[in-house]
């Protein structure tokens, strides 16, 4: 086995800091959907506005038709991020599947895009076009899928920016071509009750390795999803060894996990052997073999 960044930062002193979440459910979202918007749903959007993990291992996560998956390989933390939010804010996912949002309210993933307004194609007045992350431009005549899926690419956009400025030294902006790093993600990271911390997994380290698992089983078990980052070794080339790859634990099973992995869009099962004695590419890791940053949730003091 070769070497990994998370190992040689953890040699050099870096803490685990594991922190249980402890044993109180997860928070009630803070705010509510509008009960006139589920209506008009039929049950399968009824479900991803209120439920957007609730798909069956294997199965994809969707917005309208359009499949949840990260928009390029730079943005797989920021969709992890944006379902987070949307998975604990159902005015978030709504507009995820509608394109409306309440007056007055903006959930700050939203904040700051260049929306059309109203944002759904099929509206009378509406402008002409949807904008996607890389420019370009969604016609009004677009379907329900296209305009869900440039909503959710300009989602991943504005997630990735926020939780790549400023992210190195608290000064100089990450660069947005190397992902997300950590530390980024754990603080635009949003989910109703909790605050996330970033520590470094070594998976070389069996006690700490466990502690970590544990402190993620603690807190699928009070219903709050855990954002997990992946890679390899030096042995597959250096840049194996840094973090590759972000996925997010969306509940226990009894051998281990179910995963939302964004390059597939889809809810994986990921038994926790894997993690505690990896021995080959993960597909619900990305194609990864080993856990090398955990985003831990935390109450708020």
């Amino acid at each position: 086995m070769g070497w990994q960044l998370s190992r040689v930062l953890r040699a050099l002193g870096g803490r685990p800091a594991v922190r249980a979440l402890g044993p109180r459910g997860v928070a009630a979202p803070s705010r509510a959907v509008d009960p006139a918007v589920l209506d008009g749903l039929d049950a399968a959007r009824r479900r991803q506005v209120l439920d957007p993990l609730g798909v069956p291992t294997g199965g994809l996560v969707r917005w309208g038709s359009a499949a949840a998956t990260q928009v390029d390989g730079t943005t797989c933390g920021a969709a992890v991020l944006g379902l987070l939010a949307a998975a604990g804010d159902p005015v978030l996912a709504a507009w995820l599947v509608t394109g409306t949002l309440p007056d007055g309210v903006v959930p700050p993933e939203v904040g700051g895009l260049d929306l059309p307004d109203p944002p759904d194609p099929a509206a009378p007045d509406a402008r002409p076009w949807f904008r996607s992350p890389d420019g370009r431009l969604v016609h009004e005549a677009a379907t329900p899928a296209e305009a869900s899926a440039a909503r959710w690419g300009l989602l991943q956009a504005a997630v990735h920016r926020r939780s790549t400025a400023p992210a190195v030294a608290g000064v100089l902006p990450w660069p947005r071509s190397l992902g997300t790093p950590p530390w980024g993600a754990a603080r635009v990271a949003r989910f109703p009750g909790v605050r996330y911390r970033a520590v470094l997994v070594d998976d070389t380290r069996p006690a700490e390795l466990e502690a970590v698992l544990d402190a993620v089983d603690l807190a699928l078990d009070a219903g709050v999803p855990v954002p997990l980052y992946a890679g390899g070794d030096s042995s597959d080339g250096i840049g194996a060894a840094v973090p590759r790859h972000v996925v997010l634990a969306v509940e226990r099973t009894e051998d281990g996990y179910r995963v939302y992995e964004p390059g597939a869009g889809r809810v994986l099962a990921l038994s926790r052997g894997a993690l505690l004695d990896p021995a080959g590419p993960q597909r619900a890791l990305g194609g990864w073999t080993h856990l090398t940053w955990a985003l831990l949730p935390h109450r708020p003091r």
